[in-house]
């Protein structure tokens, strides 16, 4: 749980009341009410009965999810949008006349009444984030309340007016002759190399078999959380699904695996997130030991294999928060966590790599002759990430570097993987959209993307932005190690010469028949082979594009792919809902993303 999400229950509060109970009061009235609120809490060190009740409305499943509050009409988002700008104008000025200890003192409060988190975590969540806030509000020249609220609520299209979150990037026009090269491949007969898939690995260095799995805190299993209060709510060996990550010896285990099963690995990618989920206790201390600890491993096991690693979002300390390169201030910096990878990952990558990592943690490699690999450090576009309001635009001339990249890689003849921990659909709008921009210029050089994040197996297919039923690219989502039902990885196929995928398989484990034999590892199975379970001629953003048709109109193949992407927690049998949304997930584009929706949602309507 982060002080984002604290800050944004605050500012919830005032626009829900305002939305409800005050649709008529101008933006100046809206800000007197916030400010008071906040000097009576200054007196009593309580807040208001009005709006401690209106707080206790909300949705905390809204207010704390990964999905901010979306009201049901236009109206309620102008209200939003003109009570959000009133929340921050207030909230800046109460950091600006308030010393860190009343800030925080204010923060708590909220988090502690509106929240069901316990006092420690709290305050280690809002300790941590809060130095961020204070330098951020204190050195932006130029910190509007609608650039805040157009991040915060651009679901609620309060970035429509907002000038600094509108920017671009230069990519330059697409050749004449740049559609996907649509070769097809026998995967059977093919010249391929193997390539593994880790993500969301979060091992936690203090698990305790046994521990306490009914903790009452967002994370449990932890040697700080004391005794189960039965032998039923004691953590197993191997990890344990209930709110757990994963102990050492769990990844230690996946490794041989690998080992063992795939005799023939190229390389290996790795989409971020090694660190825990104790978003409230975490430190930069302990991260640098988590990061080299799984690093370590890796070098240790597979140490004739190539690893491409990129960082997740839980990497810095606080989660989420990645400052621009040139904040060299040590409380709110990331250099730290920059030139821990540049050294830790340098055996697997170029010299020239350690200059694009220094300045943003994302970096470039060619894996052999007209095959690149391109790292990103794509944490740093989600609207949680508070520097976002420090400048939203580029943050470290990234995708700027990306672009440039690509068109060196298409002058050169290269096919181009890109590897990034969070799916480009959950970033910032402006930040996503030259994303795709970019994928829709270079989609004849960019054969698949990689992401994490999600901690489910899925895919997201890209549509040009000109013709909006074109599919120009696919990301795959490598699912996670940590368990959600159980844990996995993923392999894959791809062609040696065109470097598409050509198909995928899942390796997976079931969590609770090995924790009943401790000590013995777990006997992993091949959950799919993508091409014999769907059959598709291979896995290319045509070939892909042709499944989601497919999929919408064989209620059965549509269920294999919801039971598959959710490891044994897919959809029931009569939840169209559940299954519309499964099938509208795997669409990703500006303009064609509602249009291909609308067309694979009436093939299902219609089949169903």
């Amino acid at each position: 749980m982060s002080l984002q999400r604290v800050i944004t229950v605050a500012v919830l509060t005032v626009t829900i009341c305002v939305a409800i109970n005050a649709t008529s009061l101008t933006e100046r009235q809206m800000r007197d009410e916030v400010l008071h609120g906040f000097r009576q809490f200054d007196i009593t060190g309580k807040f208001t009965p009005q709006l401690s009740a209106i707080m206790k409305q909300i949705p905390l499943s809204s207010a704390f999810g990964t999905e901010p509050f979306k009201p049901s009409t236009e109206t309620r988002d102008s209200v939003i949008c003109m009570g959000c700008t009133a929340a921050v104008d207030v909230m800046k000025e109460y950091i600006a006349s308030h010393t860190r200890d009343e800030v925080f003192n204010v923060v708590h409060t909220m988090c502690i009444e509106f929240t069901q988190y316990s006092t420690e975590v709290c305050a280690g969540s809002i300790g941590l984030h809060l130095d961020s806030i204070i330098y951020i509000v204190e050195n932006t020249e130029d910190l509007p309340a609608a650039r805040v609220c157009g991040i915060v609520f651009q679901g609620n299209g309060c970035s429509r007016d907002e000038p600094s979150l509108e920017w671009s990037i230069e990519i330059g026009p697409k050749p004449e002759a740049n559609k996907i090269d649509n070769k097809k491949a026998d995967v059977k007969d093919a010249d391929s190399l193997t390539v593994i898939h880790m993500t969301d690995i979060h091992h936690d260095p203090i698990y305790l078999v046994g521990g306490n799995t009914a903790c009452g805190q967002p994370m449990c299993c932890r040697s700080v959380q004391g005794s189960p209060p039965n032998e039923e709510a004691a953590a197993g060996y191997w990890g344990d699904n209930r709110g757990c990550d994963i102990p050492l010896h769990h990844f230690v285990a996946t490794l041989q695996q690998v080992k063992a099963a795939h005799q023939n690995i190229d390389f290996i990618y790795i989409t971020g997130d090694f660190v825990d989920h104790a978003v409230w206790d975490s430190s930069v201390q302990t991260n640098i030991g988590v990061i080299t600890n799984i690093t370590n491993q890796l070098k240790n096991h597979l140490p004739n294999t190539i690893v491409y690693p990129v960082l997740g979002n839980h990497e810095p300390s606080p989660l989420n928060v990645f400052a621009p390169h040139y904040i060299t201030d040590e409380k709110v910096s990331t250099k730290w966590l920059y030139e821990l990878i540049a050294d830790l990952w340098s055996v697997w990558l170029p010299p020239d790599a350690r200059e694009t990592i220094l300045r943003g943690g994302f970096y470039t490699a060619v894996a052999k002759p007209g095959f690149r690999i391109i790292g990103l450090n794509n944490n740093v576009c989600t609207t949680e990430n508070w520097w976002m309001n420090h400048n939203p635009k580029d943050q470290d001339g990234q995708l700027q570097w990306l672009a440039d990249t690509l068109l060196q890689a298409e002058e050169d003849g290269e096919k181009v993987h890109i590897l990034g921990h969070i799916p480009s659909d959950r970033c910032m709008r402006t930040w996503s959209r030259e994303f795709h921009r970019i994928i829709d210029r270079f989609e004849n050089t960019v054969t698949a993307i990689f992401n994490g994040h999600s901690h489910g197996d899925h895919f997201n297919i890209y549509y040009s932005t000109d013709e909006p039923t074109h599919a120009i690219g696919v990301a795959f989502n490598g699912g996670s190690l940590v368990p959600n039902s159980n844990t996995n990885y993923k392999t894959y196929s791809v062609d040696s010469t065109t470097f598409n995928v050509l198909n995928s398989e899942s390796w997976t484990f079931d969590m609770v028949e090995a924790n009943k034999y401790p000590y013995v590892n777990p006997n992993w199975n091949q959950l799919y082979s993508f091409q014999d379970v769907f059959g598709v001629e291979s896995q290319t953003a045509t070939e892909m594009e042709k499944l989601t048709h497919k999929l919408a109109v064989n209620r059965s193949l549509l269920h294999k792919y919801s039971r598959f992407t959710s490891r044994g927690s897919g959809c029931a049998e009569n939840d169209n809902w559940c299954l519309r949304n499964k099938l509208c997930s795997t669409t990703t584009s500006l303009t064609g993303e509602m249009t291909q929706c609308h067309i694979l949602e009436a093939e299902f309507d219609a089949a169903n």
